[in-house]
């Protein structure tokens, strides 16, 4: 399901300024129903969820809370796997997957149907790191040097807006002011500790070998790209939920027909997130390898991390109007630093009421 605990999404196309991203933008795939325009139906007491592995979802499995809220309801989640919820989505094979905020446009242009968030899960989690004997202390030092990612887009472009508002300096895949090398998540961290790269976006949890052993110093006082948003960038200083990498977007249809099976869905989410928040320590032990984690001494790095530094799950599933205001301004940093077309609309969002 998007960037999760231990797995991000692969690269996806936004539709976003050609100054931003090299190249053409690809949005379409595949020509399956959604394409050709769905007409939502009727859900009938099922939610048709796809989404990558997520240790939360195995603990409300494997715990039999979702199996209890499913019966109290009447209504039942059934949830595929799949690293690719954009191209099932785009060829209408589900009611509901996750995605960056910024990337539901692009749902909506592949799709041909408008599309809404009512839900949100995590912020964005990822770093910038350099090798620990490194003189660099932020973007702008960072000029003309190598940064690797495993992405161009999702974190990529949020980086490339805070070099542009901190260092007036272009960040991208394909030039800019930078070198930026794109390669496989787990081998981000390790490129910067042997001299391969000098910085990398990468994500705390892939990463934890050279952080934890010293081999890597985060910049910005270690503290995530959502962090950076809040400090410098929202309206709310206090809320580090934003920019979300991963929200739960259905059809706006879907849900304006069934609103008790969406209802249901970010029910059972926040009560995962209430797991989470209650059972942190013993998830992480659970299913280790849903957070890259390989020993013992990788697993207390990473509760320390999260109790410490940054928990990038939110704090409830369920969304109110003053979070989606803040959410939206993130659509006008990505205007103004030239990562948006001009002429893109917000996303819709839905604000569901959790039931007493």
């Amino acid at each position: 399901m998007g960037e999760r605990a231990g797995k991000p999404r692969a690269a996806r196309a936004l539709r976003i300024a050609a100054a931003a991203v090299a190249g053409a933008v690809v949005v379409a795939c595949g020509g399956g129903p959604g394409a050709a325009g769905t007409t939502a139906q009727d859900a009938n007491g099922t939610v048709q969820l796809v989404m990558a592995p997520d240790p939360v979802w195995k603990w409300l499995e494997d715990q039999g809370i979702k199996q209890e809220m499913e019966q109290a309801a009447g209504i039942q989640v059934l949830a595929s796997s799949s690293w690719d919820e954009f191209g099932v989505y785009a060829g209408g094979h589900a009611d509901v997957i996750s995605a960056a905020t910024y990337e539901v446009p692009d749902l909506e242009e592949a799709t041909g149907e408008p599309a809404t968030v009512f839900g949100m899960y995590n912020g964005d989690r990822s770093i910038l790191a350099v090798a620990a004997g490194s003189p660099e202390q932020n973007l702008c030092d960072l000029k003309g040097k190598k940064i690797a990612t495993y992405t161009s887009v999702s974190i990529t472009l949020i980086w490339g807006m805070y070099a542009k508002k901190f260092c007036d300096l272009d960040l991208r895949a394909g030039g800019g002011d930078y070198e930026v090398v794109v390669t496989d998540v787990q081998n981000m961290s390790s490129l910067v500790a042997r001299g391969d790269a000098d910085a990398c976006l990468c994500l705390p949890d892939f990463a934890i070998p050279d952080l934890a052993g010293g081999a890597l110093r985060p910049l910005y006082d270690s503290k995530a790209a959502a962090q950076l948003y809040a400090e410098h960038f929202g309206s709310n200083k206090q809320a580090d939920s934003h920019p979300q990498t991963n929200v739960f977007v259905a059809r706006k249809a879907w849900v304006e027909r069934n609103p008790e099976e969406a209802n249901f869905l970010i029910a059972l989410w926040d009560r995962g997130i209430k797991e989470w928040e209650a059972n942190r320590d013993a998830i992480i032990d659970a299913y280790p390898e849903d957070f890259a984690v390989r020993s013992p001494e990788e697993s207390a790095f990473l509760k320390d991390w999260l109790a410490n530094r940054y928990d990038w799950f939110a704090p409830t599933a369920f969304l109110d109007q003053q979070w989606v205001t803040e959410e939206t301004e993130l659509f006008d940093l990505m205007k103004e630093t030239g990562f948006m077309d001009e002429d893109v609309a917000a996303p819709n969002f839905t604000v569901l009421t959790p039931s007493t």
